[in-house]
């Protein structure tokens, strides 16, 4: 089994040489995600370009490889085992073709690993407005779209038009919005990675964008922990309610497992406070969701991609 093991990385190597990407091997998700918790990879790989990360597919499907994409590593919480596969990131390099925005009039055009909170800047400085409200959210812009990123009353998709993706069979495809269904904090994509997405904004006073911006800024430096091994909120909001004034009436802020903490700021933050475990982490989001039920029997459901 080990010897198997050992050829079949190998040839994986031998592969990943071949399309001429950046990878690591063994490599600590830990480094790669906003919490500071992961067992390592297989193998790590940044994708450059649209021809890289086809023949990747296409290599992964033939061969039957396990493999999860990534973005900048927050709203996750991996294992603390190894992960015997390839973790594929598109790279978020200027020189790489993922990490482009055109901005023509009110539209833009933009690859699936800019950061969010840049291009929310970007725009604002083009005088469009529509990201302004979005910009304290960590993440890319492929898995805000994703995830229909958003505030209370405001999402992603509002502005969304297109996504150009790229299934896991290696099938390119561009669609309109029309064509998928967005939620609360989800939506019906599956089994496709987005590589580039097209928005239409509007135009607005610069200086009204900016100010919003700073707001948001202002409110997120009040009321959440910013500055520490965070992964965003744990929990999806219960309709008309909030999970954080819902675990907060329980009295659980700094209420901790191993090194798992409830924020003191927010309680739909969960921090990694001394080296956590994902066991720790884990064990703390069910002893919360627990004790809200047997209080209130609400079932908080998880906002945070769990990938063991």
């Amino acid at each position: 089994m080990a010897t198997g093991r050992r050829i079949i990385k190998t040839v994986i190597e031998e592969f990943l040489l071949s399309i001429k990407c950046n990878y690591k091997c063994n490599e600590p998700l830990s480094k790669h995600t906003t919490f500071g918790i992961g067992g390592n990879a297989d193998f790590f790989v940044e994708i450059q370009t649209e021809q890289q990360l086809i023949k990747l597919l296409k290599f992964i499907d033939e061969n039957k490889i396990k493999f999860y994409v990534i973005g900048c590593g927050s709203n996750l919480l991996f294992g603390d085992e190894k992960f015997e596969g390839i973790i594929i990131k598109l790279s978020s390099n200027n020189a790489g073709e993922f990490a482009k925005v055109e901005i023509s009039k009110e539209c833009i055009c933009c690859g699936a690993a800019v950061s969010l909170a840049y291009l929310a800047h970007q725009t604002a400085e083009q005088g469009l407005s529509g990201l302004e409200y979005l910009s304290g959210i960590p993440g890319t812009v492929g898995g805000a779209v994703y995830g229909n990123a958003g505030i209370k009353n405001y999402d992603i998709s509002s502005v969304l038009q297109e996504v150009e993706l790229i299934n896991y069979t290696a099938s390119k495809s561009i669609l309109s919005k029309d064509k998928f269904n967005f939620e609360y904090r989800k939506s019906n994509i599956k089994n496709a990675i987005i590589t580039k997405v097209k928005f239409i904004l509007k135009k607005a006073d610069k200086n009204d964008i900016l100010q919003t911006i700073f707001k948001e800024q202002q409110k997120r430096m009040q009321n959440q922990p910013l500055g520490t091994k965070n992964a965003g909120c744990i929990f999806k909001n219960p309709q008309n309610d909030s999970a954080g004034r819902i675990i907060d009436s329980l009295n659980l802020k700094n209420f901790n497992i191993g090194g798992a903490e409830i924020s003191s700021r927010h309680a739909n933050f969960f921090i990694n406070k001394n080296n956590a475990s994902c066991a720790d982490m884990l064990n703390l989001i069910n002893f919360v969701q627990n004790e809200v039920y047997k209080k209130y029997k609400i079932k908080l459901e998880t906002e945070i991609q769990i990938i063991k």
